[in-house]
């Protein structure tokens, strides 16, 4: 009986975690941005990602643009 509600508690656990990550909105490159991200750009960057169709966009520490809503 033991062995059941624990296989019951890891699949409800599995399942949280599988539905929240569908809800959350991955982060991904801009294809068109060019050059160094830095944070003066960010404007620059966030317009790219908008006509890229994204909702938004944001320079990393790594100096990348990556838009939001991908």
């Amino acid at each position: 009986m033991k062995q059941i509600q624990i296989l019951y508690t890891v699949f409800a656990i599995l399942m949280l975690i599988v539905l929240v990550a569908n809800n959350c909105d991955a982060d991904c490159l801009s294809g068109k941005y060019r050059g160094s991200c830095l944070a003066w750009n960010k404007k620059k960057c966030r317009d790219t990602c908008t006509r890229e169709g994204r909702t938004g966009g944001h320079c990393s520490p790594s100096l990348k643009c990556w838009c939001e809503g991908c």
